[in-house]
């Protein structure tokens, strides 16, 4: 589970999460979306690892809407000969303030190279992913 509250209002962070032009905006250097079809899109990324600089791309397929309230995801991604794949549900709420209370509860299944990687540094990462994200949704 992650668990954050963000210094953004409901109605930004909801944004940030479910459309696709405001998640790019929002996602750290050279990095895109594109639409797939109705509620998904891919999102690709230049990550570095070593020497290398692979692009990684997910696909992000949003359901369940409750709005302004939560979502479930599920993501499909690879680079490399690794994947990563998880469905969980990102749950908002108004906090003191005008800030926003954000929750996921998700689970994760890594495949291929990931699978020489230990779990906890998986989600290291994946943490740092998310604050870095919800980092530039709180500078709008």
């Amino acid at each position: 589970m992650y668990q954050r509250v963000i210094d953004s209002s409901l109605r930004n962070v909801w944004a940030a999460i479910t459309d696709p032009c405001v998640v790019e905006i929002h996602l750290p250097g050279e990095s895109s979306v594109t639409e797939t079809g109705d509620k998904s899109y891919r999102v690709s990324f230049k990550i570095s690892v070593g020497f290398f600089r692979p692009t990684v791309n997910i696909n992000v397929h949003l359901s369940g809407f409750v709005d302004l309230a939560s979502v479930d995801i599920e993501v499909i991604g690879k680079s490399m000969g690794a994947s990563v794949c998880g469905v969980g549900t990102i749950v908002i709420s108004p906090g003191d303030a005008g800030l926003t209370d954000l929750e996921i509860n998700a689970e994760v299944q890594s495949s291929g190279l990931l699978n020489n990687v230990d779990d906890s540094k998986i989600k290291t990462a994946t943490a740092e992913f998310i604050d870095a994200y919800l980092s530039k949704v709180e500078t709008v």
